[in-house]
């Protein structure tokens, strides 16, 4: 054994041979004082309406993002006017170039 696995072997048999230290008994009622205060905190929590405003933000970005998606798959037909801007663009872009 090392010198630290025999120092730590050491230190937990002696506290395993310690008398176990006898705790104050809490006062009559405390626990329910403390459990009724507690309940009576977490009702005014500000986090939960925050998170409820974060979740519909969420669902109305992903509500955006699938109409958008659902368009623009739609929009992707044989779409003349969008070949005819793309090859408008084309020719503007070279005629700019020295």
């Amino acid at each position: 054994m090392e010198p630290t696995d025999r120092t730590l072997q050491r230190l937990l048999n002696a506290a395993a041979k310690a008398a176990p230290k006898s705790g104050a008994a809490t006062p009559l009622g405390l626990e329910t004082r403390v459990l009724a205060n507690w309940r009576a905190a977490g009702t005014d929590d500000e986090s939960v309406s925050l998170l409820v405003f974060f979740r519909r933000a969420v669902l109305g970005a992903s509500l955006v993002l699938f109409l958008s998606a659902a368009w623009s798959l739609t929009m992707s037909g044989d779409n003349a006017i969008g070949d005819e801007a793309a090859l408008l663009d084309y020719h503007i872009q070279t005629s700019l170039t020295p």
